[in-house]
């Protein structure tokens, strides 16, 4: 009687594996690139909500906010280690879910200030503000929140009272990262 083998041979078991590798050496990075796009939503999104809050006030009071009633702070430092701070304040790691909130003239807060990525100030006066959002947590690459791995510089957003948004080093040091 003839014996009828099935399955894989070792040859072709090994090709499988060296296109699996390959396809996940090709896809890692992307995916890395599309979790830190992800990530700069947030600044995006708050940056967005931040300028209809300015809007609003705006009406109200026939000026824009201008942060003096928190230093230019919309939210505090914090972070594991702390390389970005907001005029005078800097804290150590938060704690609880809403210690990275300060009081501001427009209302803005952080609903869970331990998913945070960003610090948010404000420079404003009668007709004109401009909204930053900077990266917290960049000192080193193994603790970075938006961009993980890179050294490069803080991921920086600004918007202003025309609705510009842009990000200040995406074109120049963090390419590299982004890519």
């Amino acid at each position: 009687m003839k014996k009828i083998s099935s399955g894989f041979s070792l040859v072709e078991l090994m090709i499988v594996v060296a296109i699996i590798g390959i396809l996940a050496a090709l896809a890692i990075p992307r995916f890395q690139q599309f979790q830190s796009k992800a990530r700069q939503s947030e600044a995006r999104g708050n940056l967005a909500h931040i300028y209809t809050l300015q809007v609003s006030y705006y009406g109200d009071n026939d000026t824009f906010s201008g942060g003096a009633q928190t230093g230019g702070c919309l939210t505090a430092g914090g972070g594991s280690t702390i390389t970005t701070t907001c005029g005078a304040r800097s804290t150590v790691a938060w704690s609880t879910y809403n210690t990275c909130n300060t009081t501001n003239d427009i209302g803005f807060r952080i609903t869970d200030c331990k998913k945070v990525r960003y610090v948010y100030s404000l420079l404003g006066n009668q007709n004109s503000f401009t909204t930053t959002a900077s990266e917290m947590d960049s000192s080193g690459s193994s603790n970075r929140r938006v961009f993980p791995g890179c050294t490069g510089s803080n991921d920086v957003w600004q918007i202003n009272n025309n609705k510009e948004l842009y990000n200040q080093n995406l074109p120049t040091a963090l390419q590299s990262c982004a890519n």
